[in-house]
């Protein structure tokens, strides 16, 4: 979750390369495993074809939650594709509006008093958001995976990754509303529905008895918050040190 609202979210197969969320099956049909870059893609053209499957993919799931999750609960995944191919694309999207918005907010102020130059502070905050939140998903995956024995549930690293790269999907697509520092608030809104896919994905993934679905979702977001209050101070820290080197007005 981010510092502004909250970081965000890989799945299971084997090391092969890269492809993107496209390649999990969609509701609708089968298709290749999420490890597996469709043959015949290169240059513009196929990276295009990759953010844009991780995307749609992204989408799918936010539009149809439990069709496309138990679509997808058990397909082949490796931890280095589902980080790459998909937590890491659409880290992507709150990564360039923090850094859009931030460069043109900022810039604003120039006039009134500003010295030196704001930009280093833009891509500082707006890099270590990106490798925080990447950061972030891996480790709600591990906690998942954790608390599955207390739960009853499957304690699979593969299937806890592939769920948490499931509820940080809204708060990646969500995170576009960066562009607008201002609205950035609004990020809660994706965080919320991040809640609602893990509790719906919980009994399908890995195969929570309904009696302590609640008490999972409960368990796991305490240990997010912690995590996420650890990473928001170490981007505040960071961010401020770069704001009064780049912008001198601190």
């Amino acid at each position: 979750m981010r510092e502004t609202g909250l970081v965000r979210k890989s799945a299971p197969g084997h090391d092969s390369p890269a492809g993107s969320l496209r390649d999990i099956p969609s509701p609708s049909g089968p298709s290749p495993p999420l490890s597996q870059q469709p043959a015949g893609t290169a240059g513009s053209s196929g990276a295009s074809n990759f953010v844009m499957g991780a995307i749609t993919s992204a989408i799918a799931l936010v539009k149809n939650p439990v069709g496309y999750i138990t679509a997808n609960k058990d397909t082949s995944a490796t931890t280095r594709g589902i980080m790459l191919n998909y937590v890491a694309v659409l880290a992507a999207i709150p990564f360039l509006a923090t850094l859009i918005g931030d460069l043109w907010y900022y810039s604003l102020f120039i006039p009134f008093g500003f010295v030196g130059s704001y930009i280093a502070y833009a891509f500082t905050s707006a890099v270590l958001t990106y490798i925080l939140d990447v950061i972030g998903v891996y480790v709600i995956a591990v906690v998942i995976k954790m608390l599955a024995p207390t739960f009853n549930s499957s304690s699979d690293v593969i299937r806890s990754l592939k769920l948490a790269a499931f509820i940080f999907t809204p708060v990646f697509l969500v995170g576009v509303l960066d562009i607008f520092p201002f609205l950035a608030v609004l990020t809660i809104l994706g965080v919320l529905y991040g809640l609602y896919i893990l509790y719906l994905g919980l009994p399908i993934i890995l195969g929570t008895p309904k009696e302590r679905v609640v008490t999972y979702v409960v368990a796991v977001v305490i240990a997010t918050l912690v995590v996420y209050l650890i990473i928001g101070a170490i981007i505040s820290v960071v961010t401020a040190a770069a704001f009064r080197v780049g912008v001198g007005f601190l």
